[in-house]
C-alpha cells in the first residue's frame, strides 16, 4: 500500500509532491496525460518563448519562495522591467489611456470623472461591509460605478475572464476584501501596509519559461510520477482509499490528494452535497495568441505591461501583454512578442469560432492597435475550452462542502486554482498547507 497518492501533475499535484517527498518516498503521482505542468505550459519556437497559461508568477508567500530555493531556480529568477511593466493600460474612448498609480496621476487622469474622483479621496468614509457581496457592488459601494466600469471591470477581465456582476468579491478581491474588513476602508488598508513598509510582491519569470519550474519539480520526482494515468472512481476503505484505473488497475493508498479541476473530481466521489457544488463551478474558455511583430514595421508603440478591455470599448480580445517590454529575453532582438487573449464571459462567442478564423480577425486587431504594416513574423494559438474558473457567490458553499467531505473522509485532501486563489503562487501556498496538515 501506498502511504500517499496525488491525482494530477500541475503546479498544485507537483507542489504536494514535492512537500511531501521531504517526509517520506512512498508516494505517487498520477498524470492523466502524457506531460506535467497543468496549466503552466511553455513554447520555444524560433526564438518566441511563448506561455500558453499564466505569464509571470508572484513572490508572495513563503512556500513559492522555499519551493524555488529547493529547486535552486532562484538565481535563475527574472525579474520583469521596472521602467515598462510599471504602465498599464486601458481604453478610454478608443484610445490607450495609462491607469493611475499615484494620488497625482488619478487627479490628473481622463479616466474619472471630478465626481469619481472626490469619492475616491473619500472612500474612507464608506461603512465597512457586513456580508460578502459581489465584485460590482462593493467596488460601486466604495469607489462608484464609474470606477468600477472603467478599471475594475478591465482588472476583473484580465484576471479571471468573468462577470463582476456574478462574483464574489470575498473571493475574487481577497486582499481589497480584507483591507475593508480589517481596515474599515481600502485605501486605510493600503495605506497601512506602506506604512509598515510591507515589500511589495515581485511577479517573475524565468529564462526559458515558467515551465522551468514544473520541469525542475518534475525532474526531482520522475520516480514518483506515472503518466497516462487516468483515475475513473475513487473509493474509502478500512485502511485509507481504492484508487481505480481506466485500464482497470486499482491502486491503495493511506491518503489521499486531489487536485484535478472541480468537473473532474464530481465523476470520481459519491458525495452528493460536494458534487452538487462542484457542479455549480463554471470555467470561461480562452483563447490566447501569440503574435510576432517586426519592430520597425510597429507605428504605433506603447511601452508597458499591457492594455485590458471592457465589454463596452467592443474589441474582438480581452487584453494583450506586451511581452517583450516584460521580459526583453522573450523574442529576437529585432522582434517584438505580444499574446492575445480572447473568450471569457463575454466573448464565449468567439471561442466556438474556428481556431484559425478567429486567428485571422485577431490578426487584423493586432495590425489596427499598433498600426503595423507588412507581413505578421510569428504566430501562434491555444485553445483552454476550461479556461478559468469563477469565483462567484457560491464560493462560500464550496469551501463548507469541501471542508464537510474533508472531515467525513480522513487523510482526503482536495486542492486546486476552483477554490483559494487561482494564481499559480496559491496553489504552491495551499499545497503546502495541505502536506503541513497531513503529516
Amino acid at each position: 500500500m501506498t502511504d500517499v497518492v496525488i491525482i494530477g501533475a500541475g503546479i498544485s499535484g507537483l507542489s504536494c509532491g514535492h512537500f511531501i517527498s521531504k517526509k517520506t518516498n512512498n508516494f505517487l503521482i498520477l498524470e492523466s496525460k502524457d506531460k506535467l505542468g497543468g496549466i503552466i505550459q511553455t513554447n520555444i519556437e524560433q526564438n518566441y518563448i511563448c506561455e500558453y497559461g499564466p505569464n509571470t508568477v508572484l513572490l508572495n508567500n513563503e512556500a513559492t519562495k522555499q519551493i524555488i530555493s529547493d529547486c535552486n531556480l532562484f538565481e535563475r529568477i527574472i525579474y520583469p522591467s521596472i521602467n515598462n511593466a510599471k504602465n498599464r493600460f486601458v481604453f478610454n474612448n478608443n484610445k490607450i489611456t495609462k491607469i493611475p498609480l499615484t494620488p497625482i496621476e488619478f487627479i490628473k487622469t481622463s479616466l474619472l470623472s471630478i465626481n469619481s474622483k472626490f469619492k475616491l479621496f473619500f472612500e474612507f468614509l464608506v461603512p465597512r461591509h457586513k456580508k460578502n457581496d459581489t465584485v460590482f457592488n462593493f467596488i460601486s459601494k466604495r469607489f462608484g460605478k464609474e470606477f468600477h466600469d472603467k478599471l475594475v471591470v478591465p482588472f476583473i477581465t484580465g484576471i479571471y475572464a468573468g462577470n463582476t456582476k456574478r462574483m464574489s468579491a470575498k473571493h475574487s478581491l481577497k486582499n481589497l476584501w480584507n483591507y475593508e474588513q480589517k481596515y474599515g476602508s481600502i485605501t486605510n488598508g493600503i495605506i497601512q501596509n506602506l506604512l509598515r513598509k510591507k515589500s511589495q510582491s515581485k511577479s517573475f519569470n524565468f529564462p526559458n519559461g515558467l515551465s522551468e519550474l514544473t520541469l525542475k519539480i518534475g525532474e526531482n520526482l520522475k520516480k514518483s510520477i506515472r503518466f497516462n494515468s487516468n483515475v475513473s472512481k475513487i473509493k474509502k476503505t478500512e485502511k485509507g482509499y481504492e484508487i481505480s484505473l481506466e485500464n482497470e488497475e486499482k491502486i491503495y493508498c493511506k491518503k489521499l490528494i486531489t487536485t484535478v479541476p472541480s468537473y473532474v473530481l464530481m465523476n470520481l466521489i459519491d458525495d452528493s452535497t460536494l458534487i452538487n457544488e462542484l457542479k455549480k463551478i463554471k470555467y470561461n474558455p480562452i483563447d490566447v495568441f501569440h503574435f510576432g511583430l517586426d519592430k520597425k514595421n510597429i507605428k504605433n508603440k506603447y511601452k508597458g505591461f499591457g492594455v485590458l478591455t471592457k465589454p463596452e470599448d467592443k474589441k474582438k480580445y480581452l487584453g494583450i501583454l506586451f511581452n517583450s517590454d516584460i521580459f526583453n529575453h522573450v523574442s529576437p532582438t529585432n522582434k517584438n512578442l505580444y499574446t492575445v487573449l480572447v473568450g471569457g464571459e463575454n466573448q464565449k462567442i468567439l471561442c466556438k469560432k474556428n481556431i484559425m478564423e478567429l486567428q485571422d480577425i485577431i490578426s487584423e486587431e493586432i495590425k489596427s492597435l499598433f498600426g503595423y504594416k507588412g507581413e505578421i513574423d510569428f504566430i501562434k494559438n491555444y485553445r483552454w475550452k476550461d479556461g478559468i474558473p469563477q469565483y462567484t457567490m457560491d464560493q462560500e458553499e464550496l469551501i463548507s462542502a469541501v471542508r464537510g467531505f474533508e472531515l467525513k473522509n480522513n487523510n482526503f485532501f482536495i486542492t486546486g486554482n476552483y477554490f483559494n486563489g487561482v494564481s499559480v503562487s496559491d496553489c504552491i501556498q495551499k499545497s503546502y498547507e495541505i502536506v503541513k496538515k497531513s503529516f
